[in-house]
């Protein structure tokens, strides 16, 4: 069976959608399409929803097989695009058999725990990760990771690691790392919140970046989520990791721990984001 992924992508410039799927990363594959002429001229092409699944040519097969009437057939050269609404597509994606998802199962042990989600989601709100779906595999997340004492998920740009929280609790509170921009020093009253919870702020030792800082306080998942609306915060998560992102894109670098990388969490993330999305009407 071939391991891969199947994809809805949407354009500005479109009213079709396109369904396809393939074994190679999904960054290569959206680039490929953009970049040949039948679908480009519809593009530019961007990731509306994905699933990393056993069989990406069984899981298509159907997904074109439900979409067969919507198929478009008098656009040259091209063979997968159809006249169905994206959250129609969507829709169907999700409902493959979780027997069928890669890593589902460490998704749901993760996401038992409301805290720890929300936790999670938060993070990618704020630091931009959803804007970058597309270079998955540049920065990773790895879900209940086998390290050393254990850890509930891991974040890495690159080779670094960016935000992780241990397993291990005391008193019911875990140890939640995150690195930042420097300037989070200019707001004292966040590193006071920080110390009062057994944390500190060090200099992350990480070459080619020198702004960079790690914190660390120890806090249960749902008082940990105060941690994004403190001074500062936010504005010192966008400066380190937006750059960090932008540069991995320029570079087209690739994380060595992209084979660690959960793409059935981030999904489910994303699925969450449009929940919300449509509950508060945006």
């Amino acid at each position: 069976m071939p391991e891969g992924f199947v994809y809805v992508l949407v354009s500005p410039n479109s009213n079709y959608v396109k369904i396809g799927g393939t074994e190679r990363p999904i960054s290569e594959r959206l680039r490929g399409i953009n970049g040949k002429e039948s679908y480009s001229d519809h593009g530019p092409w961007e990731l509306s929803d994905f699933l990393h699944v056993t069989d990406w040519r069984l899981v298509e097969g159907e997904m074109h097989r439900h979409f067969l009437t919507h198929n478009v057939r008098d656009v040259v050269g091209t063979r997968e695009l159809f006249d169905a609404p994206p959250h129609e597509a969507r829709l169907k994606l999700q409902l493959t058999d979780a027997a069928l998802r890669i890593g589902h199962e460490k998704t749901d042990d993760l996401f038992a725990n409301r805290s720890v989600w929300l936790f999670l989601f938060r993070l990618f709100q704020l630091s931009g990760l959803f804007g970058n779906l597309d270079i998955q595999g540049s920065w990773t997340l790895s879900v209940l990771p086998k390290t050393k004492g254990g850890r509930w998920f891991t974040v890495n740009i690159g080779p670094h690691e960016v935000a992780f929280s241990t397993r291990k609790s005391v008193g019911g509170k875990f140890t939640h790392f995150l690195v930042l921009d420097r300037l989070i020093l200019e707001y004292p009253e966040t590193i006071i919140w920080i110390g009062k919870r057994e944390g500190s702020v060090s200099i992350a030792e990480y070459v080619g970046a020198d702004r960079a800082v790690v914190i660390h306080f120890d806090e249960d998942f749902a008082s940990a989520e105060k941690v994004f609306s403190l001074p500062g915060v936010r504005r010192a998560l966008i400066a380190y990791w937006a750059e960090a992102l932008a540069d991995l894109r320029q570079r087209d670098a690739k994380s060595v721990f992209a084979r660690y990388h959960s793409y059935d969490a981030v999904s489910q993330l994303l699925k969450y984001k449009r929940a919300t999305l449509n509950v508060f009407g945006g």
